[in-house]
Order: C-alpha cells, then structure tokens, then sequence
C-alpha cells in the first residue's frame, strides 16, 4: 500500500507540473490534484483498516523495499537525471525537454522493480511512462506543439502513476482478505 501512496503523490507532482501549460484553469486543476491526492490516502488509510494487526512481510536483507537493489535504482535514477538534464540543457539546448527526459529516467528506474517485489504491474508502470515521455518528444520536438513539452509528461504522468496506484489498491481487499483467511 505504501507504493501506491508513494505513486499516488509523484503523480499529483506531475499533474501539478502539467497544470502550468492551462493557466486560464490552474486553480481549479490544482484543487482536483489535491483532492485526487486527499482520495488516495483516505483509501490508504481504509484499506489499512481493514488489514487490521496483520504482521508486516519479512524480507530478507537488501529484498525490501528501500534495501541495497532499492538504492542503486534510485541513486542511479538522480544521476541520469541531472546528468541528462546537462546534456539536454548545454548540449541540445532545449531545456524543454527536461519534464519528458525526466519522466523516462523515472520510467526505466521502475524496471528492477518488477523482480525486486515480483510485480509486473512495475514493468507496465515503466512501459506507460517511458511512452508517454516518447510522446512529449513527438508531440513538442517533431510537431512543434510546446505545451506538449511539460503538459504531456506532466498530465500523461498523473495519470499512468494515478491509475497504477488504484490498480494496485483495488486488489488489496482480496489480497487482505486472502492474507486473513487463515487466522
């Protein structure tokens, strides 16, 4: 549940992030984010509810969330981040492709993800993102569109990390249920 969270919250960044390219309506899709946000965790906090005193999985050292496989995924994410980000502001010179190359690097750092926790909801969570960032590409660099550049990743981003969570959490009852039938 704490995953689902987690992309839950980078996916209101990102939808914040898109927000910027319709001014006329920021304040209103700013309010929708918080509330996505707001739905997310009273969802979260239910679902925890109904997990009651279920102990936590045990993992062996470095299997976890945030263990050794984990940090190197994410260190290795900010690495490529910023140093991509140099190379597409100093040597491309378009610092408008920053959100898309981001949102690649995020997508790609999902990938060790899929053996890490044995879910291939993450190899899907890579896939979407990683083509929603190729559709930034297409969309602001081919077709000169330039709200494309920060809208796509930004409102293509919520939407991929806002749907996986859900997906996530709507199968939790029946995995609550499934983890509680021997008790």
């Amino acid at each position: 549940m704490i995953t689902s969270l987690i992309g839950a919250g980078f996916g209101t960044g990102w939808w914040f992030a898109g927000v910027s390219v319709v001014p006329g309506a920021a304040v209103p899709l700013r309010i929708v984010g918080v509330l996505v946000l707001a739905g997310f965790f009273a969802w979260t906090v239910w679902l925890r509810g109904l997990a009651g005193g279920l102990p936590a999985g045990e993992r062996p050292p470095g299997a976890g969330p945030f263990g050794t496989v984990y940090g190197i995924s994410v260190a290795l994410m900010v690495v490529a981040i910023v140093g991509g980000a140099q190379v597409i502001n100093r040597v491309i010179g378009k610092p408008e492709a920053g959100a898309a190359w981001v949102l690649f690097v995020v997508g790609v750092h999902f990938l060790p993800f899929v053996k890490l926790f044995g879910s291939k909801r993450f190899l899907v969570l890579a896939v979407l993102l990683t083509s929603v960032s190729v559709l930034a590409v297409v969309l602001g660099g081919v077709a000169g569109q330039q709200w494309a550049w920060l809208g796509v990743p930004g409102f293509g981003g919520a939407a991929v990390l806002w749907g996986t969570a859900a997906a996530a959490l709507l199968t939790a009852p029946a995995r609550i249920r499934a983890a509680t039938s021997g008790w």
